[in-house]
């Protein structure tokens, strides 16, 4: 069963052509997005999100084309990205009431289980604002293991994790691939994960 379907993507940054008729049919589990540095790994992601537009090109979501039904689209995929949170004047608790107002299935209540087996329960007063880097980003995973999308993709989501956060994280993907419903896509140098399956493999050699 096919998720996620891109046909022929192209895409370039000024005088730096990336993606140059690329295509791949993504279906529920895990797929490790990995490349050499320059591969296009975020750039991809960002495609794939909405969050850049293609310069060619066929996006589609269970059959939900971004071209035509972008809004419908986005609500099917979430993105967790390697820098700053957005909304950031916002609590974890005010942040996830906020992204359960676009996010038809998503679970605030699980994302809050989440953020305790990250270790937010000391933070979860302050503003995203004033935590770190790191800590904004256990907000952010733990967003995405709750949002309930079709597709959920995930750039470098093992940077400064501690050992129990790197633990629950595997725990949960494991779970999450386990019931077939989801496409993971996480773009990482890193090797893959102790395999929860199904688990694939897709390579970048553009850049």
């Amino acid at each position: 069963m096919t998720v996620l379907l891109v046909q022929d993507l192209s895409f370039a940054y000024p005088g730096r052509p990336v993606f140059d008729g690329w295509s791949a049919r993504l279906e529920p589990g895990i797929t490790w997005l990995r490349g050499r540095n320059g591969s296009g790994k975020s750039t991809l992601l960002k495609l794939l999100a909405g969050a850049l537009p293609p310069l060619l090109g066929t996006l589609a979501v269970n059959g939900i084309a971004a071209a035509a039904q972008p809004l419908d689209y986005r609500r099917e995929v979430f993105w967790c990205g390697p820098g700053a949170i957005a909304f950031d004047h916002l609590r974890a608790p005010e942040y996830y009431a906020f992204l359960g107002s676009l996010y038809p299935r998503f679970d605030p209540l699980s994302a809050a289980r989440h953020a305790d087996n990250f270790g937010l329960r000391p933070f979860i007063g302050a503003r995203l604002s004033e935590l770190s880097t790191g800590t904004q980003r256990k907000v952010w995973l733990a967003a995405a293991l709750a949002a309930g999308t079709s597709v959920v993709l995930l750039d470098e989501p093992l940077n400064a994790l501690d050992s129990p956060s790197l633990a629950h994280l595997h725990q949960a993907l494991a779970q999450a691939a386990g019931r077939g419903r989801q496409a993971w896509v996480i773009a990482s140098h890193e090797a893959p994960l102790p395999a929860p399956a199904p688990l694939r493999e897709l390579w970048l050699d553009a850049g």
